[in-house]
């Protein structure tokens, strides 16, 4: 990184000694055995309770139940809301941590947060050949997403990676992520246009970021970690 002044640099190491990870993705199962669950709808109504049934389909949220604590059931269809917030069993959190697939992503995870994160959202984005139909798909950088937000693309394809005695050591990451900057279309971001683009396409128009990051190689890896640096530093 460039040089900067002491106040600069010892914030920026700070927030680095901070970086997030993208949180992994909650399954139907582990959504219906949530705690807690609340919907907002389009009108701005909020309807809580427990999800008792949930259909998602290539990390699309299409439809689901909350069962409120009157007993009635509201049922919706992803059109019909605009975020879905829900509230993971301890067990869920614990099975999510355990879905890394390989040593080299679970370095990069801080478990007790995985274990003991609260919420997790869906929201609607645009899919990168939608014109004007939004689906709900689960937000994957929660609490560091005002300016960009990622979700899962349906259509990545894991890094094959090496395998030692039946444990998987490299690998089992997701060679595409669904990119949102500034409340616009989603754009799919692969691991080659991420090294090549990064900088001057995702995060643009702040110079602190620019002046420490450039000419530095934008590592995969990384990109949870820059995600949440922009966020913190940048307006």
């Amino acid at each position: 990184m460039k040089h900067l002044s002491l106040v600069a640099l010892f914030t920026l190491s700070f927030i680095v000694l901070k970086a997030q990870y993208f949180v992994p993705e909650l399954s139907s199962d582990q959504i219906n055995r949530g705690k807690e669950a609340y919907a907002v709808t389009n009108a701005g109504d909020t309807v809580s309770g427990r999800v008792t049934t949930v259909m998602l389909a290539m990390g699309q949220l299409r439809s689901f139940t909350i069962k409120k604590a009157d007993g009635t059931k509201a049922k919706f269809k992803s059109a019909g809301v605009q975020s879905l917030a829900v509230k993971p069993s301890k067990l869920a959190n614990i099975e999510s941590a355990m879905s890394v697939q390989s040593i080299t992503r679970a370095s990069s995870i801080n478990f007790d947060d995985v274990i003991n994160r609260e919420w997790v959202y869906f929201e609607k984005a645009l899919l990168p050949k939608k014109k004007d139909k939004p689906v709900m798909m689960q937000l994957l950088n929660p609490g560091f997403d005002s300016k960009i937000k990622i979700y899962l693309n349906p259509n990545a394809k894991e890094t094959k990676g090496l395998s030692l005695g039946g444990i998987k050591v490299t690998g089992g990451d997701d060679k595409s992520y669904l990119v949102v900057f500034d409340g616009g279309k989603s754009v799919v971001y692969k691991k080659s246009k991420y090294k090549k683009d990064a900088l001057n396409e995702l995060y643009k128009n702040c110079s602190v970021f620019t002046e420490n990051y450039q000419g530095e190689k934008f590592k995969w890896k990384n990109f949870a970690e820059h995600v949440f640096v922009y966020d913190q530093l940048c307006d």
